[in-house]
Parts: structure tokens; sequence; C-alpha cells
């Protein structure tokens, strides 16, 4: 025996950040790519996507639990716990790691980053898509086409509860209620 059992580590969580860590810089160059370009128009197109992103995040993340189900509350809580028990473990006198105003708002500067980092590979799936669709002009092959475009669309909308809890989990089903 090499480790006892309560000091593994999880080793799936290296590589979910590894995996975070290459995507993220793989966006990041190809977008330093577009600004580094003479023309400028990738750029603005950045900068206004960035924009609007932040906005798109701030607003959701206003919405209470009750109508999206990220679970920010509660690991916000878990998190401000955990790290306050660990403060004063160690000695230190402290409120807490950070606010949830502080949270929220790094939490959409992220978003607005990666929002802008997603632009133009956005804008490359869209134009792909209609070249797709003009190439083809069997019905069946196109409605696989606006399924397979749309399914990003509809995992999203998984996370609104009331989607996800009143039509998913308790659909009714004539006069029986019966979850999926």
């Amino acid at each position: 025996i090499v480790a006892q059992p309560s000091g593994e580590m999880n080793i799936s969580v290296v590589w979910c950040l590894l995996v975070l860590a290459f995507v993220i810089k793989t966006l990041f160059s190809l977008t330093a790519h577009y600004f580094k370009l003479e023309e400028g128009g990738e750029r603005s197109l950045c900068i206004t996507f960035a924009f609007f992103f932040f906005v798109k995040a701030m607003a959701i993340l206003i919405v209470t639990e009750n109508y999206l189900e990220f679970g920010l509350e509660t690991g916000f809580a878990n998190f401000s716990d955990s790290a306050l028990q660990f403060l004063v473990h160690q000695g230190l006198d402290s409120q807490g790691p950070i606010s949830k105003l502080t949270f929220k708002l790094i939490l959409a500067l992220l978003c607005s980053m990666i929002g802008a980092f997603l632009t133009f590979p956005g804008l490359r799936l869209a134009q792909m898509h209609l070249d797709a669709l003009n190439l083809t002009t069997a019905k069946f092959t196109q409605t696989l086409l606006h399924i397979n475009f749309l399914s990003p669309l509809i995992m999203v909308l998984l996370w609104v509860k009331p989607i996800t809890k009143d039509y998913i989990m308790n659909p009714t089903l004539g006069k029986e209620s019966v979850p999926l």
C-alpha cells in the first residue's frame, strides 16, 4: 500500500483543469491573432462581443435561483465557509475570502472573456451551417443539420429551472405525471 485512501486525490479534476487550460490557451492565441491584423474589423467585433457578453452575464447573474439552476448561491456559501474555516485555522482574522458581488463580477468578466474568445468560432460555425444547408437538397439531411445546429441551445435550456423541473422531471402525460 503506497498511500492511504484518505490521502488519495481525484485525478479527474486535474485532467478537467488541463483541458480547460489548453482550450482557453488555444482560444486566446486565436483571438490574439485577430488583434494583430492591420484591418481591425475583427478587433472591434471581439471588443463589442466582450461588452455584450459582460452585460448578458451580469443580467443572468441577477436572476434568482428560482429560475436558473446554476447552484452559485450554495456553491459560494460552501466556498466562503470552507475558506473562512481555513483562514481561522491558519490564525488569520478575516471576514471571508471575497464578497458575493466581487465573486459575481469576476464571474461576469470571465464569461465576457470566454464569449469574446468564442465570437469567431461561433461565426465560422454559423457560416459552415449555411454552406452545408446550401449544398444539400435532401429535407432529411437539412433537418439533421438544423438539429445539430440547435442542440447546444437545447442543452442550455436545461439550466432553466421551470423547464427542467416542470416539463422534464414531472411531465403531465394524460392525467398522470411520470418523471422521464
